[in-house]
């Protein structure tokens, strides 16, 4: 090897070292200019929030619960929070809280659905389908089936209006016209649910499990002239009259 051949070699080493520098700050600093850009800057901030799927809540009722600050940067907003502070509004059921990008938080809820009402403390609350008593509504609303409640104690009240409540959404997804002539709901307990329609008649519905075969039952059963029908043991069903 000349020595002219050894210097060349030894400079390119050096160009390539150099090079391999510059490349590496060059990508720091590509990297601290993103970082500064979406955490730091306001260039990426928040300039507006979006509310979807309100039916009875007002937009800026979800925003004022939602508390998200204005000209903060959009990377850290904290979307759980945001979250937990919405879904503790007593009539959301489910909401989801997203980034968009450059400068929109979007807040889309689902709202509770009445599928019954029942008097709380003398006030009249509607229920969904959870068996939540989640707004007090001014009169006894007609497109409505009442639950009456017969058990005392809070977690047997509970029990009783969420199995209430399960049996009144089946009705009301598989079968509306039966609904309809159902015109309240006596729940003595979760395991005892008892459908009053008119003309004087009952269903004995039991718990709210097995609800289809019960439901399937009960359409053949209400063809025959009685006064009770009993679906609680849908294998074994009966009628009085």
């Amino acid at each position: 090897m000349t020595e002219e051949l050894f210097i060349e070699r030894r400079r390119a080493g050096r160009r390539r070292r150099v090079l391999r520098v510059l490349l590496g700050l060059l990508a720091a600093g590509v990297v601290g200019a993103l970082v500064w850009l979406f955490w730091f800057s306001n260039a990426l901030a928040v300039e507006r929030i979006q509310v979807e799927g309100t039916t009875t809540l007002r937009p800026g009722d979800i925003r004022s619960q939602a508390a998200v600050r204005l000209g903060e940067p959009l990377a850290r907003i904290d979307t759980v929070a945001i979250e937990s502070r919405v879904a503790a509004m007593e009539r959301i059921d489910q909401v989801e809280v997203t980034r968009q990008w450059p400068r929109t938080v979007r807040i889309e809820v689902v709202e509770r659905k009445p599928v019954g009402w029942v008097l709380s403390g003398g006030l009249i609350r509607a229920l969904d389908r959870y068996g939540v008593d989640y707004r007090t509504l001014r009169t006894e609303p007609n497109n409505l089936v009442e639950v009456r409640v017969e058990t005392a104690t809070t977690r047997k009240r509970q029990q009783a209006l969420e199995g209430a409540s399960a049996v009144l959404e089946l009705l009301r997804t598989d079968d509306p016209g039966l609904l309809k002539k159902v015109q309240y709901v006596e729940v003595a307990s979760k395991d005892s649910i008892q459908l009053v329609l008119g003309n004087n008649r009952t269903v004995t519905w039991g718990s709210a499990a097995k609800g289809e075969q019960k439901l399937t039952v009960l359409r053949s059963l209400l063809k025959i002239k009685a006064r009770e029908y009993d679906v609680s043991a849908p294998e074994q069903p009966t009628t009085r009259r």
